[in-house]
C-alpha cells in the first residue's frame, strides 16, 4: 500500500471508529481500530482515539494503560498527563491522580487544567484552602477556569466564595 493509500486507510478508519464512539458503540469502535496494521494502531492519532473511546465507555483501567503509553511517547504535552490523572483517578484513587499532577506542576507550572485540577482534588480531600489557591492559579493563568469551576461538581463545597471571587 502507498503511503497515501495508508494515511486515506488510517483516517477513514479513526472516522469510523469516532463515529461509533459518539453514539455509545464502544466495542464496535475498538473493532474498527482492531483491523489496523501495527504501525498503524501504534500510532498517536490512533492512541488518542482509544483513550477518547476508553474514556467514554468509563474503561478507566484500558484509559489509564493507554494515558499510560501517551505519557511515554509525548512526554512534553501536560494533557497527557492530565488525562493519565484522570484515569488513575478513577481507576485507583484521588491521592494517586493529585501525584500524577503535583509532579506535572512542577514540569508545566503554566498550564492552567494541572492547577485547576489539583484544586478539584484538594476539595474533594476537604483542603479547602489548598482548592482555592490552585483555583486561583487556575484562573490567573485561563480566566475561563472561573466560569468552569462554579459549575463544576467537585468544587461545590467552594460555591460561595467562588461566586464572590474577584480577580482583577
Amino acid at each position: 500500500m502507498t503511503p497515501k493509500k495508508e494515511e486515506l486507510k488510517l483516517k477513514k478508519t479513526l472516522s469510523y471508529a469516532n463515529g461509533y464512539r459518539e453514539l455509545g458503540m464502544f466495542a464496535a469502535a475498538l473493532d474498527e481500530l482492531s483491523i489496523l496494521p501495527e504501525e498503524m494502531a501504534s500510532r498517536l492519532e490512533t492512541l488518542q482515539m482509544k483513550l477518547a473511546i476508553f474514556f467514554d465507555a468509563k474503561d478507566w483501567a484500558a484509559a489509564e494503560c493507554v494515558a499510560k503509553e501517551l505519557t511515554i511517547r509525548e512526554p512534553a504535552d501536560p494533557g497527557n498527563l492530565v488525562n493519565l490523572a484522570f484515569a488513575v483517578r478513577r481507576s485507583q484513587s484521588i491521592a494517586e491522580a493529585k501525584a500524577i499532577l503535583t509532579d506535572a506542576g512542577k514540569r508545566f507550572p503554566n498550564t492552567a487544567i494541572i492547577h485547576y485540577n489539583l484544586a478539584c482534588y484538594a476539595c474533594q480531600e476537604n483542603d479547602l484552602e489548598s482548592a482555592k489557591e490552585k483555583l486561583v492559579r487556575a484562573i490567573s493563568l485561563d480566566p475561563n477556569y472561573l466560569d468552569t469551576a462554579k459549575s463544576d461538581e467537585d468544587l461545590v463545597a467552594l460555591t460561595d466564595w467562588l461566586n464572590n471571587l474577584n480577580i482583577a
